[in-house]
């Protein structure tokens, strides 16, 4: 059963691809261009370089995988991307899709990345394959972004205000994508996965001020600060908009609130933001602090 990850350069894939290699499944890794490729072949996966926008490269990248974990860049065009995707996905007769999607996506959604990966998983529940949708919440690797930041100032800035997110580590959103991979014991539905606690940004600094044993300040900022920085980084006003309507959003409580389908899933609850600060975010701000 040969498995092809689209998106697999990204930070679930980085975890979803080694577990999946460490248990004997054969990896087939999509990836847009030969600089991406060097890393995953290391890993042991089979790469193809192959793009949304090209039907036969995405042929060539389709043929003969029984399992796809289907993931689409966020993107103006996301939507149509992932609509040649699936036609791709039936033309090469593909068994089984894991998709991976967005919190609660839908055509409410607050963003148009959020709008159009509802519209995506309406296409998919229809095609005739069978599914299983994941849609995760803002993921705790998303902060390591915030780590020069925070070597520098001791401050972590966000546009969430006092609102709490019940972010998810990749980790876990990783071994729930392996196990719907496997099995197909969840198709035919759709999980929001998240943490097992909503947070606060002010209870994340507090959180990084005892396990650092200094002092971590939030600062919150606007929306609107915010997405003028995605400007002035020149993302485009695609991506300033959508992470403005996303933060807005968060900032009145649109991410406040759990599930239980990762431990349904896995058995297991899903990783604290403590246990991923100790694990992940603390110990790549000590050794910037180290280098220093």
């Amino acid at each position: 059963m040969t498995i092809l990850i689209t998106g697999a350069t990204g930070k679930i894939a980085q975890h979803l691809i080694p577990s999946l290699l460490d248990q004997g499944q054969p990896v087939r890794a999509m990836v847009r261009s030969p600089d991406k490729e060097a890393t995953l072949a290391q890993q042991g996966a089979r790469t193809v370089i192959a793009s949304f926008e090209d039907a036969e490269s995405l042929d060539k990248a389709f043929a003969g995988v029984e399992t796809l974990l289907f993931v689409t860049p966020p993107h103006e065009q996301a939507a149509a991307w992932a609509s040649a995707g699936l036609a791709a996905a039936k033309r090469a007769g593909i068994k089984r899709i894991v998709r991976i999607s967005a919190l609660l996506a839908g055509s409410d959604g607050p963003s148009d990345n959020n709008r159009q990966h509802g519209g995506t998983d309406d296409e998919l529940r229809v095609c005739g394959i069978p599914s299983v949708i994941l849609r995760p919440h803002f993921f705790m690797q998303n902060l390591l972004a915030d780590v020069p930041t925070l070597k520098a100032q001791d401050t972590l800035y966000a546009a969430a205000g006092n609102a709490k997110l019940s972010m998810i580590d990749t980790r876990d959103i990783a071994d729930v994508a392996r196990c719907a991979l496997l099995s197909s014991a969840w198709d035919g539905n759709t999980y929001d996965l998240t943490g097992p606690t909503s947070v606060s940004f002010h209870e994340i600094a507090e959180e990084l001020s005892e396990q650092l044993g200094r002092e971590i300040k939030y600062r919150p900022v606007s929306p609107e600060a915010l997405a003028q920085s995605i400007r002035d980084m020149g993302l485009g006003e695609w991506f300033a908009q959508g992470f403005h309507d996303y933060l807005l959003a968060y900032s009145r409580g649109w991410g406040d609130f759990t599930t239980n389908a990762v431990q349904a899933i896995l058995g297991k609850q899903a990783r604290t933001f403590r246990q991923f600060a100790k694990e992940v975010l603390v110990p790549e701000l000590s050794e910037t602090v180290q280098a220093a």
